[in-house]
């Protein structure tokens, strides 16, 4: 997926109404311009600016939809991620759904610039908690100055407020670990998968032998950014690699230094089982 500038995110917030609205109605949307879309799905609009856009733009990061657009009209279709989600939970409620669409909207290949770059490079330089000044030094360097991270912030505070992942406290801002959860397991096996698989399509091709599309080492593992994503430490990424094992989706092999770790199934079948644990 292509970076893309950050003016549609410095604007808007991703918000679920509009993604719960846009998922519904994606079938409806096909051929049609942001006016249309708008009167299809209740997304607000106006001439030069709304939240159509913003929307199928987070929607896509988050890894629910694909789109094209050609003179003005829009192609849009769901991902596999995307119809699961719609079928399983429309009104995007349940913690595991929110936590996914989190873990792709950072994706540090295919998720949103901004997103990716504070998750993954920001917040681990700083050992996960950093001040607010800080904060705004490291997103300059990187993105120059008037950076708007409201809609980053606000983000958190609703959308993905209950999974009490980032937060500000007095002059601090951190990410917090997600607590291990074994009906997520096949969850955290999915996001590994995308992010070893878009590690893959992008490394250096001096890293990436044949055997790396079935099994990596802990080394790679680091480069992948997993663990990054749920705010975890190098142990909790391990446990959370053994709940994997013992659900027969990889296989950790503790013998060698560094261990490896290698996979049993594909994505694709780990999308049927992502919510088969919830009671």
């Amino acid at each position: 997926m292509a970076r893309t500038n950050l003016n549609f995110h410095q604007t808007f917030k991703p918000e679920r109404q509009y993604i719960s609205g846009l998922l519904s109605e994606i079938e409806c949307c096909n051929g049609l311009d942001i006016q249309e879309i708008s009167n299809q799905t209740g997304i607000p609009t106006g001439k030069s600016s709304g939240k159509v856009e913003p929307t199928i733009s987070y929607a896509e990061y988050m890894g629910l939809i694909k789109k094209q657009k050609c003179d003005g009209k829009y192609e849009l279709e769901y991902t596999a991620l995307g119809e699961c989600i719609r079928d399983e939970d429309s009104g995007l409620l349940e913690k595991l759904t929110l936590l996914l669409m989190h873990c792709m909207i950072v994706r540090p290949y295919g998720g949103a610039e901004l997103w990716a770059y504070i998750i993954h490079s920001v917040f681990p330089k700083y050992r996960n908690s950093l001040t607010i000044k800080q904060f705004e030094k490291e997103i300059e360097l990187q993105f120059g100055t008037g950076v708007k991270m409201a809609p980053f912030n606000g983000c958190y505070q609703d959308l993905f407020s209950s999974l009490n992942l980032v937060g500000i406290s007095g002059d601090q801002i951190q990410i917090n670990a997600q607590k291990l959860d074994g009906d997520f397991v096949y969850l955290y096996a999915y996001v590994l998968f995308e992010y070893w698989k878009e590690w893959l399509e992008n490394a250096d091709s001096t890293e990436v032998t044949l055997a790396s599309i079935s099994e990596i080492t802990s080394e790679h593992l680091k480069k992948i950014g997993f663990k990054n994503a749920f705010g975890w430490s190098e142990k909790e990424e391990y446990q959370a690699l053994e709940m994997m094992a013992s659900k027969g989706l990889i296989v950790l092999n503790r013998q060698m230094i560094p261990f490896t770790v290698r996979r049993v199934v594909d994505t694709e079948s780990l999308i049927e089982l992502l919510y088969s644990e919830l009671c």
